[in-house]
């Protein structure tokens, strides 16, 4: 199956935008080449320049509290919410340990700085316009590759905060398969519950994928036929049958 993920306010999006950068961020790191370290370096700079205008750490920790308070009241066997209750004060511990807003140990980087100068030029980041660059390369791959960690620390610790709570959130979903009229559908989401996340999943060998328009009480979904040529996608003139899950934790 293919899941695709819409967030269902800000807040989440960010959160699914930091733990994505993290994931490569990682990828990358353990490959340790030179052409591998660059570009997780390059995802630092994406990950600094996310979190540069909001106090996300702030943020994470208020929704670390606001979880666990849900645990406490929605958990009924105790030995699952003790676990998940530990968890989720590990990662507040870590958060409240690291030092100022996020991102705030590279703004003074001499390296960074010079990086950040050029990240808006195509092909800006190379070792012709910034000469430290190429030294840095010409590293060792456990020098370039201690160096990343250390850098990139503060966004991982962050990051493994967001996934534990967005995998809380993915597995407290309400599912159900639907049909989409000639390709389109259109649902309420109610006032009951205030959901966070919206999970559509379709076979993987379906030649189509979904456009998702939402806001706060209604979404809709548009199944568009896969054309990479195309301006446009077309809807597909066919009825879809999909599953959707609502998540909210």
């Amino acid at each position: 199956m293919t899941i695709y993920e819409q967030p269902l306010n800000e807040k989440i999006r960010l959160f699914l935008r930091l733990e994505f950068l993290v994931k490569r961020f990682r990828y990358h790191l353990a490959q340790a080449n030179q052409a591998d370290t660059l570009v997780a370096l390059d995802i630092l700079l994406d990950l600094y320049n996310l979190v540069a205008r909001v106090d996300i750490k702030s943020d994470v920790i208020k929704e670390l509290d606001r979880v666990a308070q849900s645990v406490r009241r929605d958990f009924d066997v105790q030995d699952q919410q003790d676990v998940t209750l530990d968890a989720l004060n590990k990662h507040a511990n870590e958060l409240y340990h690291l030092r100022g807003a996020l991102g705030q140990h590279l703004r003074s980087h001499i390296f960074f700085s010079s990086l950040r100068q050029r990240i808006s030029l195509p092909g800006g980041i190379n070792g012709v316009d910034i000469p430290l660059l190429t030294q840095w390369q010409e590293q060792e791959a456990e020098t370039r590759v201690a160096d990343l960690i250390n850098w990139g620390q503060p966004f991982v610790t962050t990051a493994d905060a967001i996934s534990y709570m967005l995998n809380l959130l993915r597995n407290y979903c309400d599912g159900e398969e639907y049909t989409a009229r000639d390709g389109f559908f259109q649902m309420s989401l109610g006032l009951t519950k205030v959901y966070q996340l919206l999970q559509l999943e379709l076979p993987a060998n379906k030649n189509i994928y979904p456009e998702i328009s939402s806001g706060k009480q209604r979404f809709s979904l548009r199944f568009v036929e896969v054309d990479m040529l195309s301006e446009r996608g077309k809807q597909l003139p066919e009825d879809v049958v999909f599953r959707l899950k609502l998540c909210a934790f």
